[in-house]
């Protein structure tokens, strides 16, 4: 008798159901259970029990975890939670909940955590920037020393050839009369050519030597101690050397006095 007075107490309980919320507040009054006592044993908040009462499933998270309250909710009341599943989905899918899609609600989205100066786009893209311009400055910079390289080789400089003693022979072998000669001073040289100014310059000690004159292109020369060079212009010439003190010069048969110390840097103009 209790039975079938269950049942159509069930049948007008089905017949009067606005809602999936309804129906779920009907099996919660009937038990005797507040919202408070399920929200304690389910850890479900009441916020989401209301709103599962109430039909707001826009207030509510995805539908996966609908269901999972749904379940919860019905086995806390000692009931099987099959019958509230086949409803819910009858409900939602009768158009009740036209809106409701299984997505992330807009009340669980996170503000996405703020993106990493380092792993920002654009600091990714200036440090690209400046690896680029560094490596075309190390470029230009490695192009412009090599062609100075060049430039400096292709640079001719100026002939230097190394004065010999008079008598020299390439083999090493002087006669004698000309070794004899090379120990001979400024007195015994010829001090005069036809026409012509004469300079001759003797090494006390190795020396290095430019002499200009005015009627030829100028010689720059090596000297060593006891080498002796004569050189002939029309008017005069123009001398340098790097040791004003290692060389005697006398112009137009006149010696003339030391010139500088060791070492001393001189030009001079004769006359």
């Amino acid at each position: 008798m209790l039975n079938k007075q269950k049942s159509a107490s069930q049948v007008d309980l089905d017949s009067q159901m606005e809602s999936f919320g309804a129906y779920l507040k009907a099996l919660r009054e009937e038990k005797g259970k507040t919202l408070e006592e399920i929200a304690e044993n389910t850890k479900i908040a009441v916020s989401n029990l209301e709103f599962l009462e109430s039909d707001r499933f826009d207030l509510l998270p995805p539908r996966v975890f609908v269901k999972g309250f749904i379940r919860s909710y019905v086995r806390e009341l000692g009931l099987s939670p099959e019958e509230a599943m086949v409803r819910f989905d009858a409900f939602t899918k009768e158009g009740e909940l036209p809106d409701y899609e299984e997505e992330e609600h807009p009340v669980f989205h996170q503000k996405p955590a703020a993106a990493s100066f380092i792993s920002s786009t654009w600091f990714t893209g200036l440090l690209t920037a400046a690896g680029i311009i560094s490596l075309i400055i190390l470029l230009v910079t490695g192009v412009t020393r090599l062609i100075e390289t060049d430039d400096q080789a292709g640079v001719s400089q100026p002939g230097v050839r190394t004065a010999q003693p008079f008598g020299y022979a390439p083999n090493g072998d002087a006669p004698p009369e000309d070794q004899s000669r090379n120990q001979q001073a400024f007195s015994d040289l010829p001090r005069h050519q036809a026409g012509k100014k004469t300079l001759e310059i003797r090494a006390l000690a190795g020396t290095w030597i430019r002499v200009a004159p005015d009627s030829g292109p100028a010689e720059e020369l090596m000297m060593a101690p006891g080498d002796i060079q004569v050189f002939t212009a029309n008017e005069g010439f123009s001398l340098q050397t790097g040791n004003a003190g290692g060389i005697r010069i006398r112009f137009e048969g006149r010696e003339l006095p030391a010139l500088g110390k060791a070492n001393q840097t001189l030009s001079l103009t004769l006359p």
